[in-house]
């Protein structure tokens, strides 16, 4: 792995990225922040029990990540100016959130590098649920079906420019 990098692990829900980012740090030269663990310790207790994904208040969610997101690249600066380097598991659904990982790692002279998690949309389900039914080491809090819906239909995948310098791994197999 880079010394002084900025991995950014993005994929849809339930590919593996958690899973994907603990194994890419397991020879202790990267630092994980994983946007799950962070909201579900600071904030899934402020959310009242049986509160689905379309009555929950999308300002009110969007703000805590945001803060969230502002803790971790605070964090993240620090250890790229100590010489080491960052995997970024915030899911990264969405473009505009990519650029400013890439945007992040520039202004820290640190390379990025973008690694593409994904499977197919029925290995994904079946893996939520079981991680739901099991609560494993990779459980953070319960998806739901329609959480796991409203994920999808807002995912952006990385188009071919992206890609082209991508590290994409498929984790099809169950």
């Amino acid at each position: 792995m880079e010394h002084n990098a900025v991995h950014l692990v993005c994929g849809p829900v339930g590919a593996g990225k958690s899973t994907y980012a603990h194994e890419l740090s397991s020879g202790g030269s990267a630092v994980v922040f994983s946007m799950d663990a962070w909201m579900a310790k600071l904030f899934a207790p402020d959310i009242a029990p049986g509160t689905t994904v379309q009555a929950m208040n999308p300002a009110w969610f969007a703000e805590r990540v945001d803060r969230c997101e502002a803790v971790i690249y605070s964090m993240a600066g620090e250890v790229l100016r100590c010489g080491g380097s960052v995997i970024l598991d915030l899911g990264f659904l969405r473009r505009q959130r990519r650029d400013t990982a890439y945007a992040f790692a520039a202004r820290h002279a640190s390379p990025a590098v973008l690694h593409y998690v994904t499977a197919e949309p029925e290995v994904r389900r079946s893996r939520v649920a079981r991680r739901n039914e099991q609560r494993g080491q990779t459980y953070v809090m319960e998806i739901t079906p329609p959480m796991f819906d409203f994920a999808e239909s807002v995912f952006e995948a990385p188009e071919a420019e992206e890609l082209a310098s991508a590290r994409v791994v498929f984790t099809d197999r169950e």
